[in-house]
């Protein structure tokens, strides 16, 4: 068996703890595979951890690479990108993006979705979800790299028979490029997650971990495959939206340690019923093809537009609360100042800006519906008891938990007729499977703040003094200098 073990980012990526793990476990499982773990080793200058090019950054990822995996016990292949890519795959990327004058969402090679794959990079690093200023020089090098890369593990995987391919995440362009030359030569790519803080993960085959579809089948699957009761499982899903509530962090970060608790804005105290709507932030999803395509709107910005103009002009006994999400604090791109600029358009429409201290559960409480475009307050608000309207694609868009309209023009109907609770089964599934799903790693750990990563009990990245004095001078040499020191 020949098993292909891909951890391209070492550096403030989850990788860097989960794919050692892959690895030390892929060894333990088959004594007589003959494995292959590929790391980037400051093969390319530029990565998503690493769009400035600096190379402090690049020698303390390559570093901190090699010292992780001296920890591992077996027999491997130990393989850098450079390994891997030759002239000719670089010059074929090359020619491919020689007379375009920037990466575009249609950027497709043979079966490989470079475009798609590295903007999603770019709007990740940018925030700028419009492409405003995509013709950035290191957007191109991230195509020109993601598809040399692609070339270059097509031909490996053919010419060494590799069976099984595992690789992290799968979303942005490198990462992508091992994915889709997977597929491309037929071997099972396994694209392995964190699922939630304290060394869990989660697999999928042969599809993002964005899959709709695929998330949904591993949160029913877990309820249905669990020995426990239907009781016992309600009580731990409930108590995922009761732990929320209280702003501890489970998956990611929260952030109502933010947040006044209690705290709600005056314009709600009136006569008039509640909508309550918690954007989302569609960035990271705005490159994820089509199954993220919106049914109804080009983006948020669009559909906040249309219902604020539908309540402000036809619904006026609704106050349109739109509590913007709090990881857009700081971002100053033209479709955040957009969503600002709609707060008092009509007398009963407001926004709450990303940086309020307005406490969301509490103006939640006091909704008479609660609109989303995908973020997790849809399962949230459901599980208290609140009809939720869904306008967006998400996680639980198959589940039983919100309405969806058929079509846009559906919405006056639902916003202003009385809706039935739908039940809260499905919400609790989720809140379950957030809880009890995936696999617990046996060398990966994390802390519960899901700052410090650890493999083999030992602190990822660790470094010697030597190399922290060599980092430092690399650093300097290229501060002062404008020198790329390789040591």
């Amino acid at each position: 068996m020949k098993i292909f073990i891909a951890s391209i980012y070492n550096i403030d990526s989850y990788s860097r703890g989960i794919m050692p793990d892959v690895l030390q476990d892929s060894i333990n499982k088959y004594s007589n595979a003959t494995i292959y773990y590929l790391s980037c080793y400051n093969s390319f200058d530029v990565c998503y951890f690493n769009p400035d090019k600096k190379p402090d950054i690049c020698y303390r990822c390559k570093t901190g690479a090699k010292n992780t995996l001296r920890l591992v016990n077996g027999e491997f292949t130990d393989l850098s990108i450079n390994d891997i890519v030759t002239n000719e795959d670089k010059n074929t990327a090359i020619n491919f993006y020689r007379d375009k004058s920037r990466v575009s969402f249609n950027d497709v090679y043979d079966e490989f979705e470079v475009g798609a794959s590295t903007l999603s990079t770019y709007i990740s690093i940018t925030r700028d979800r419009d492409l405003f200023n995509a013709d950035a020089s290191f957007v191109k090098e991230l195509a020109i790299n993601a598809l040399s890369l692609y070339l270059g593990l097509y031909r490996f995987f053919k010419s060494n028979e590799i069976d099984v391919v595992y690789n992290f995440n799968a979303r942005q362009e490198y990462v992508r490029a091992v994915l889709n030359a997977s597929l491309k030569a037929n071997i099972d790519c396994y694209n392995v997650e964190r699922a939630r803080m304290g060394g869990f993960i989660e697999t999928y085959k042969n599809v993002l971990p964005h899959n709709i579809s695929t998330k949904w089948k591993l949160v029913q699957d877990c309820w249905s495959e669990s020995r426990l009761s239907v009781k016992e499982k309600e009580i731990i899903g409930s108590s995922f939206y009761d732990r929320q509530g209280k702003g501890e962090s489970i998956i990611f970060q929260s952030y109502t340690s933010n947040m006044e608790k209690g705290s709600l804005p005056p314009y709600i105290l009136g006569n008039k019923k509640n909508l309550v709507l918690f954007n989302s932030s569609d960035d990271e999803f705005a490159a994820m093809g089509e199954e993220f395509q919106n049914p109804f709107f080009k983006n948020q910005n669009e559909g906040l537009d249309y219902l604020v103009h539908l309540v402000g002009s036809k619904l006026q006994g609704y106050n349109l609360i739109i509590r913007m999400h709090p990881n857009l604090s700081g971002v100053t791109h033209k479709f955040v100042e957009q969503i600002k600029e709609l707060h008092q358009l009509y007398p009963n429409i407001y926004v709450v800006p990303p940086e309020s201290k307005i406490d969301t559960y509490a103006l939640m409480d006091t909704a008479d519906k609660v609109i989303s475009f995908g973020s997790t307050t849809g399962l949230e608000a459901n599980y208290r008891n609140i009809p939720v309207i869904l306008l967006g694609k998400s996680f639980y868009f198959y589940a039983n938990v919100a309405y969806i309209p058929t079509k846009k023009e559906d919405l006056e109907d639902l916003l202003s007729q009385d809706l039935q609770l739908k039940p809260r089964i499905d919400a609790l599934k989720f809140g379950f499977y957030y809880l009890r799903g995936g696999s617990k790693t046996q060398y990966y750990f994390e802390d519960n703040k899901g700052k410090g990563v650890f493999f083999k009990t030992k602190r990822i990245h660790f470094f010697t003094l030597k190399q922290r004095i060599k980092n430092q001078f690399i650093k300097l040499m290229y501060q002062f200098f404008k020198m790329r020191i390789r040591l």
